[in-house]
């Protein structure tokens, strides 16, 4: 399968799923180091995928806006030229293999799109919503309590390619390393050890949030232990990181309207405190050691890989568990501020003492 001169990944979203299968694509380019790949991915998450010549191209899906165009029915005419535009588009590419790391029934239908002969999936009751009637080449791995990342080798080495590496690595753009400096420089921050403070997810994930006020505690706790906080947040996350900072000496973040923003934020912090989100892997991407706090999902699916992860978690008979909302979420809320803090204060710590 891997003779193919042209590849197609399809990892759509979200955050962090997209950087757990990063190193699926440094298994593929080095099986393949002249084959033209690229990768179809919803924005924003185009900002973690590299740069040329480990990714040759990412493609967008603009699956959102063609959302919008179908709540507005005077744009929902234009709907079925665009998708016709975009598939005809990908065929013209003429892809040899496509690869669907997603494994559901949207990436199941782009995959079918690109018009590669061989397209490569999970097999049945290894994916969801029908996605193996789309791939041609069903792969029986990646089940059970088994790391995103290593699922996602797992159908890479299924397809031929060998892992090189394990641990994703997000590269920085220069653009967002200025910006980044600036915000440093203009509070001062680089004067002692600078904790990242990430209060928010995204709405979906919102039964995974921690308060925002036991936040404000543990940043407390670490200032009057020297280390300075930057709480960072993202569209939609200002009343979470408002709260979070209120009458403490952090430092409030820009918003972080870019993923590559945030990654550049976070290169520069020396700790990560947050929930068990896309953030978190974002940090330990670009080497910031993460304290992850887990409330309904299983770490040793989900815990952002970094020899240094701390995971905070409460043993639960009811977790992990699949739900997506919860109206008891004791998994989180059963973790105190002492948990969160000790934590990061022995990650710190440890990190000093090297």
């Amino acid at each position: 399968m891997l003779d193919a001169a042209k590849i197609c990944i399809v990892r759509l979203g979200g955050l962090g799923d997209v950087i757990n299968t990063l190193p699926a694509l440094d298994a593929l380019r080095a099986a393949c180091p002249n084959a033209h790949i690229a990768w179809i991915v919803e924005s924003p998450w185009q900002d973690v995928l590299p740069s040329p010549p480990k990714l040759d191209e990412a493609i967008v899906l603009p699956r959102k806006d063609w959302a919008a165009k179908l709540r507005r029915l005077s744009e929902a005419t234009e709907l079925p030229d665009e998708l016709s535009d975009f598939a005809r588009d990908l065929r013209a590419r003429a892809f040899e293999l496509a690869i669907d790391f997603h494994g559901n029934l949207r990436s199941g239908v782009v995959t079918r799109a690109t018009g590669a002969p061989t397209r490569v999936g999970y097999a049945p009751g290894f994916c969801k919503e029908f996605n193996h009637l789309f791939t041609n080449r069903r792969c029986p791995v990646g089940g059970g309590r088994i790391h995103r990342i290593d699922r996602a080798l797992a159908l890479a080495r299924a397809a031929g390619a060998e892992a090189v590496g394990d641990v994703p690595k997000v590269e920085l753009r220069d653009g967002a390393l200025a910006f980044a400096r600036r915000v440093f420089e203009d509070t001062r921050l680089a004067s002692r050890p600078v904790v990242a403070v990430h209060p928010g997810t995204s709405k979906f994930g919102a039964y995974k949030r921690w308060p925002a006020d036991r936040y404000n505690e543990v940043i407390r706790l670490l200032d009057a232990r020297g280390f300075s906080s930057l709480v960072t947040w993202g569209p939609g996350e200002r009343d979470l990181a408002d709260e979070a900072a209120a009458g403490t000496g952090a430092v409030l973040s820009p918003e972080t309207r870019t993923l590559a923003d945030l990654a550049a934020l976070l290169c520069l912090c020396d700790a990560f405190v947050g929930a068990d989100t896309g953030p978190a892997a974002l940090a330990a991407a670009v080497d910031v050691p993460p304290v992850a706090i887990f409330g309904p999902k299983d770490p040793v699916v989900y815990a952002p890989r970094h020899p240094r992860t701390r995971v905070v978690e409460i043993p639960m008979d009811c977790r992990p568990c699949t739900k997506r909302t919860c109206d008891d979420p004791k998994c989180v809320l059963h973790i105190t501020v002492r948990h969160v803090a000790d934590a990061a204060l022995a990650l710190l710590e440890q990190m000093e003492g090297n």
